[in-house]
């Protein structure tokens, strides 16, 4: 799988009854495999177009489910407080 809950990803597939192409979400959770997808339960500050998780109707939501195929998470470099190689300046 390419995410895990909690990552941030963007979109990297587009249908079109969901043109969400590289909007940002928020992975919340996995939800039941579909067709052979693996899917999950993800949120977005502002509205997307998808399928309402809870009527299964086309709608305009800021919760959605959508295939782990069709996500990246981003990733930053770790933070650490520990400089081991510092150059002397």
């Amino acid at each position: 799988m390419n995410c895990k809950p909690g990552d941030l990803a963007y979109i990297t597939h587009q249908s079109a009854a969901a043109p969400n192409l590289g909007r940002i979400v928020e992975v919340i959770e996995a939800r039941p495999a579909r067709n052979g997808w693996a899917l999950w339960l993800v949120t977005s500050v502002a509205p997307m177009n998808g399928i309402d998780p809870e009527t299964g109707k086309p709608a305009t939501t800021q919760r959605g489910v959508i295939p782990d195929a069709w996500l990246r998470p981003i990733s930053g470099v770790p933070v650490t407080d520990d400089v081991t190689d510092e150059a002397v300046a």
